[in-house]
């Protein structure tokens, strides 16, 4: 390879990592907004959270099969009619994808309004159903939004995807959080309170849709002119979409699926394991509105955004036949969601309680029928466990469909997806009772994640032995972990008064200490390498720092 064709992949190289950091920085910033709109929502429905929760899932369920593959599979197809110079062929696959989209929209808003009655009905959330109608509406919008974001991501412009991602997401939290005040202020009942909340979802997501579309308006003039006239026909582009769009529609839905499986069945079989149906409803409430949020916000902000940072890399690497590379970056990438997964589900396992108080105290004491903080705390420990199963799910789908294999992430998303049916159903309406709910969902992602690891060494020459992947991070987790359960134990003897401020005091001295636990023992084993100190951020200068002292070495 000469000097000029490395320069070259090296500028591409770089150019691929700051266009997943402006999509990675801005999905983070989303997730934190999205987590302080449900804590305040959380305080103010308290009990009646679930019906929020219910009819969310059913949203979310209908919101991922409307646009999870359909922007990856416009954005291949306008980067690569750019780079051939086919602007004729780009401008034209942007208006088949909008119109697809746009009817895509409307199918997916009448779904959700005729099947919420039938469907809330019969699973046990009848309360549910006019916060699904108040956000029906936003599958119209959010498809549309998809075009755009899929057109301008081909184009390497991720400004509009963020910006209007942190518009969304902002008026989500003011206008949701406000309308909601406003209803339980008035008096309304719960049901008419969280459709309110659901409002500013829909609001935000319409005035999205009014920026690209102004952004769009503004800079349609401005693409260069065509060097190419080759253009494809439309039915073929079509075809095109489908085909790239399908495999990534069906892996999504079926993360989505298990949150969705969880309104489907939960209450319905603590029922059936003779719980009365306040009771089951509570249980529900107190799984999904807060232990569940909970043990999605480490990896989606921590694992996700770094995970994703290096998947770019692999892609170009394998499109340029540099294997070595390409297996590298696999490893690292793995390798970096399980150092950041397990200390988090250690963290988690020792102080879910005071977790829980700090966020949610004021719902959680509205319970009467049950000890909500109770079995907040131990579904949360248990799906705290699940974490590092989560994290590998999610970069190894990505690996996988970044080499080629976009099917397989479907196959193991799905055989997952099955086992945490049948565990959910039997678990749960038997002696396990709520706690099936969680020790269900870690057997979807450890199914899933096994799957895809046995695929990628199956396809690719990456060294995957569990055993170097694994066994020292998990080693100096499991220290962390016990070292995290006597700190905080020993901390509650002193602050045992309850309360958040208290609970606040506990998870900063066990914070403290489990990361000095795991930094001392990942150093102390060798468990992290200087190029995989790198990958993190603000890395480079700590790998530095800890090469020059010899507590760092280049590899193991």
């Amino acid at each position: 390879m000469s000097e000029l064709e490395k320069a070259q992949g090296q500028k591409k190289n770089k150019s691929f990592l700051v266009e997943a950091g402006i999509i990675s920085v801005s999905s983070f910033v989303v997730k934190i907004i999205g987590v302080l709109f449900k804590i305040p929502l959380a305080n103010i429905l308290g009990e009646h959270m679930g019906i929020f929760s219910a009819a969310y899932s059913l949203y979310a369920m209908l919101y991922m099969v409307s646009t999870s593959g359909l922007p990856v599979a416009i954005s291949r197809m306008i980067s690569a009619s750019a780079k051939r110079g086919r602007e004729k062929e780009v401008l034209r696959t942007f208006r088949v994808a909008l119109t697809a989209f746009t009817v895509l929209g409307v199918i997916a808003t009448a779904a959700m309004i005729l099947l919420a009655k039938p469907f809330f009905g019969a699973t046990g959330h009848p309360d549910s159903v006019l916060a699904a109608y108040f956000i029906a509406p936003t599958l119209l919008f959010v498809c549309v939004c998809s075009a755009f974001r899929g057109y301008y991501q081909g184009l390497h412009n991720m400004y509009p995807t963020a910006i209007g991602q942190l518009i969304e997401a902002a008026l989500k939290m003011g206008l949701g959080l406000g309308a909601t005040v406003w209803a339980a202020n008035a008096g309304y009942e719960p049901y008419v309170q969280a459709a309110c909340a659901v409002s500013g979802i829909t609001v935000g997501m319409f005035l999205e849709m009014l920026l690209l579309f102004c952004y769009r308006f503004r800079t349609a003039g401005k693409r260069p002119a065509s060097t190419d006239d080759g253009c494809e026909q439309t039915s073929a582009l079509t075809k095109k979409i489908l085909i790239i769009a399908l495999p990534a529609t069906i892996t999504s839905s079926a993360l989505y699926l298990s949150t969705f499986i969880d309104t489907v069945l939960i209450k319905k079989c603590l029922m059936l394991g003779g719980a009365s149906e306040a009771v089951a409803e509570d249980l529900y409430t107190a799984y999904t509105s807060y232990s569940t949020a909970i043990a999605d916000l480490l990896p989606s902000t921590l694992i996700y955004p770094i995970a994703i940072s290096i998947l770019p890399l692999v892609s170009a690497a394998f499109s340029v036949k540099d294997s070595a590379s390409g297996n590298k970056n696999i490893v690292q990438s793995i390798r970096i969601s399980a150092i950041i997964g397990l200390p988090s589900a250690a963290f988690l396992v020792a102080t879910a309680p005071s977790c829980l108080t700090v966020l949610y105290q004021g719902a959680l004491d509205q319970y009467s029928r049950i000890d909500a903080l109770a079995v907040s705390s131990g579904t949360l420990q248990i799906l705290a466990l699940g974490i590092i199963f989560m994290a590998i799910v999610s970069t190894t789908n990505a690996l996988l469909q970044a080499v080629g294999k976009i099917w397989l992430p479907m196959l193991s998303v799905g055989v997952g997806v099955v086992c945490m049916a049948l565990i959910e159903y039997f678990g749960v309406s038997g002696v396990l009772g709520i706690y099936g709910a969680p020790i269900s969902s870690i057997s979807c992602y450890f199914v899933a994640a096994t799957l895809n690891l046995f695929f990628l060494k199956k396809y690719t020459t990456a060294e995957l032995s569990p055993v170097k992947l694994f066994l020292r991070p998990v080693i100096c987790a499991l220290l962390t972990c016990g070292g995290s359960v006597l700190v905080y134990n020993l901390s509650s003897l002193v602050f045992s008064g309850g309360g958040r401020l208290n609970a606040l005091i506990l998870l900063m001295i066990t914070g403290i200490f489990a990361v000095a636990i795991y930094v001392l023992t990942m150093l102390l084993f060798k468990g992290i390498t200087a190029d995989e100190v790198r990958l993190l951020p603000m890395g480079g200068r700590l790998a530095s720092f800890l090469v020059k002292r010899g507590l760092l070495h280049e590899s193991n």
